[in-house]
């Protein structure tokens, strides 16, 4: 069962990271847009959408009736919603290095950072690269789906408020160590367990959000008319405090409650036809769009060396309309299809196509 508003704010969440990476190739520096200046937290809002989301759908499978055989279930249906499309853009990538398709061959593709890559553990903190470079976000929910159970029967547990203070502590040692890039908790270094830690911190925090989701005191405060938009507006505020990254991240499990709880605000803003849809293609727009929007910018420089200048807009809105028929073709025929032939092999017999749950990036 999918709550439409909750894919919704994943496809909002994608966008914005995307909106964010444009600037960071010179060639479109020209194009920051400040309101997605600190959109690096939308990986954390994906963290948290996560731990939430897999609690919705597994709690009682993986938690309440813990047995080998459920938890097995639970890895290889997470392994078949999230490994497909990681190889195939891994393999790209990995393509695009050896060829030098768009000028950075920034990865040594050595035999670590190429066993690690394939196994999705390039980014637990022993100094393996990402071959893909957001594909860091990716790897470290790996290691959150192995602890799964632990986390959560830590979160419906007496223990719950202690799990919350040592997410939220952890949150700002992160923040606190100066390796973030672009802001305090833009962690992402490869030879650093910061950047795991914070991954699980986050997904930490969408599993006790899923457990106070029917708490009165909740309902109370954020189900209600006006609920979506304090909570967008509170955000927004925090948004505006300098250094104040934890505290957005300590305001995001209210806003993935609001749109869990699908009122009308968030339905319209969330649940509407274009973001329903970028929901549904959020991981292929997660990984795709830097390989799209660095060809895009070797392709300009090609142009603008033929005499054709001036239109460096139009090659940022190409790069936008590609990178959706990527994504769209990406969603079809690798994460559905994928998904389906692990299936297979895993139960000896065909699945029918259906529309997936979108996998955190």
């Amino acid at each position: 069962m999918r709550v439409a508003s909750l894919t919704g704010l994943r496809g909002v969440a994608a966008v914005s990271v995307l909106l964010y990476h444009i600037p960071h190739q010179p060639a479109f520096s020209q194009f920051a847009i400040p309101l997605f200046s600190r959109a690096y937290l939308a990986v954390d809002l994906f963290f948290i959408l996560s731990g939430f989301v897999i609690s919705y759908g597994y709690h009682d499978r993986v938690v309440t009736h813990l047995s080998r055989a459920s938890y097995a279930d639970f890895l290889i249906n997470r392994m078949a919603r999230v490994w497909p499309l990681h190889l195939i853009v891994t393999l790209v990538f990995g393509l695009r290095i050896l060829l030098n398709v768009s000028g950075n061959q920034s990865i040594d593709l050595n035999a670590g950072n190429v066993i690690s890559n394939l196994f999705m553990v390039q980014s637990w903190g022993w100094g393996t690269e990402p071959i893909a470079g957001n594909s860091w976000s990716v790897s470290t929910e790996v290691a959150a789906y192995l602890i799964y159970p632990l986390i959560a029967m830590l979160a419906f547990s007496r223990l719950a408020w202690a799990q919350a203070a040592l997410c939220i502590g952890v949150l700002m040692f992160v923040a606190s160590s100066g390796l973030g890039s672009s802001g305090p908790l833009d962690v992402n270094d490869s030879d650093s367990v910061l950047t795991l830690l914070r991954c699980v911190a986050g997904f930490s925090l969408g599993v006790l959000t899923y457990r106070v989701a029917d708490h009165p005191v909740c309902k109370a405060v954020i189900d209600r008319r006006g609920g979506f938009a304090g909570v967008c507006a509170l955000i927004a505020l925090a948004l505006l405090l300098p250094g104040a990254d934890v505290l957005v991240v300590c305001l995001m499990p209210a806003l993935v409650l609001s749109c869990y709880y699908d009122g009308p605000a968030a339905r319209a803003v969330m649940a509407n036809r274009l973001s329903f849809h970028l929901g549904l293609i959020s991981y292929s727009i997660y990984l795709w769009h830097p390989l799209v929007r660095d060809v895009a910018a070797r392709t300009m420089g090609v142009a603008q060396r033929h005499g054709i200048a001036g239109m460096d807009w139009l090659f940022v809105l190409g790069m936008l309309v590609v990178t959706w028929l990527i994504c769209w073709v990406s969603y079809l025929l690798i994460e559905v299809r994928g998904h389906q032939l692990i299936k297979w092999m895993q139960k000896g017999r065909p699945q029918r196509p259906a529309a997936l749950e979108p996998a955190a990036p």
